[in-house]
């Protein structure tokens, strides 16, 4: 606990729960009341994401919200920080940090925005300071002209669930065979996280593995061109589409190696889900991947390169030793760096 708690209000424009940079304010804002802070979110009228949020134990406010810049949320926002009185207001996404901040400041309240993407530096104009939740996010920044002591780098954290789901009852759940070696994938299937690399990635693994299975967890607007690429590749009832899971872990539990071929990254809120539970992560080595996935918990390959990919998931399930090793190495990397308590 702390000598002098906070109030400190949340501002996020998500639709709905699906996003890392949403499920990482959750975290850090269950951190932030266990260690003695007053904390509140304040999401946009009509989103799924407020009720979401409510059912997890969040006090939520909702306003309206029209645009990028919405005078009448500007002065709502405004309203509500000044009466409730707010130390500090964290705001999340573009869309929240131009209108969050800049009430923010018109409230004369201070105000810090979480930086989770490669984004333009006018989004968070109006904050008194940027998290980045990478280093290569930090330089992106530096690169259009904001000052380097105006950012602070901050990994997003991890909260690995009180007692590890049991892997045998996960695979049932799923249809996966226990003596199967499980790859896996936890994204938004869209185009830019590179889930048709995996799936190619996976035609190649099958040939050498012929008991192996791919899990791909997440929902998206490529679902029904990935489910064709998955027939055309005759690996239906080897690939399984398991939509989005509200936990996370429990997918992962059932997983040996997890595939992260994402095309663009700030930092791979998932790789580092994964590492968490010891599962060893072969990534593209695109944006802050490279500052999660190091040599001693999994191997990076080229973006859209699907037999790269292919050929490092194949020598970690085939090196006992390799994937042993790698495994240990995940769980301390994700307890050094990605924990709660670190970030």
């Amino acid at each position: 606990m702390i000598d002098k708690p906070l109030r400190i209000i949340h501002v996020a424009s998500a639709t709905e729960l699906v996003y890392g940079a949403v499920h990482s304010m959750l975290t850090l804002a269950q951190a932030q009341k266990q260690h003695g802070h007053e904390v509140s979110i304040v999401g946009w009228k009509g989103h799924a994401f407020n009720a979401e949020a409510r059912a997890l134990g969040h006090t939520v406010k909702e306003i309206r919200c029209r645009g990028k810049l919405d005078p009448f949320n500007l002065l709502e926002l405004k309203k509500h920080f000044r009466t409730q009185r707010a130390s500090i207001v964290h705001t999340h996404l573009s869309t929240s940090s131009i209108n969050g901040c800049l009430a923010a400041r018109l409230a004369g309240v201070p105000s810090v925005a979480s930086v989770h993407g490669m984004s333009g530096k006018l989004s968070f104009v109006f904050a008194n300071h940027r998290i980045a939740v990478s280093k290569r996010v930090k330089q992106h920044l530096v690169g259009q002209g904001v000052p380097a002591d105006k950012i602070t780098t901050v990994y997003n954290g991890v909260t690995l669930p009180d007692s590890p789901p049991n892997r045998h009852e996960v695979r049932q759940r799923f249809g996966i065979p226990d003596d199967a070696t499980v790859f896996g994938t936890v994204a938004r299937l869209t185009e830019l996280k590179g889930i048709s690399i995996g799936i190619e990635a996976f035609a190649e693994i099958a040939k050498t593995i012929p008991e192996s299975h791919y899990l791909l967890v997440g929902d998206g607007e490529a679902m029904i061109d990935l489910r064709s690429q998955v027939a055309s590749l005759n690996l239906t009832g080897r690939v399984h589409f398991l939509g989005y899971q509200p936990d996370v872990f429990a997918a992962l539990t059932s997983m040996d190696i997890f595939l992260f071929p994402t095309l663009k990254e700030a930092m791979g809120i998932a790789a580092a889900e994964a590492l968490a539970m010891g599962v060893p992560v072969v990534s593209t080595d695109v944006g802050g991947l490279p500052e999660v996935v190091t040599p001693d918990c999994g191997i990076l390959v080229p973006p859209a390169d699907a037999e790269a990919m292919a050929r490092a998931a194949i020598r970690i399930a085939q090196d006992s030793e390799l994937r042993t090793r790698l495994s240990a190495g995940a769980t301390a990397r994700a307890r050094d760096s990605f924990s709660v308590e670190a970030m």
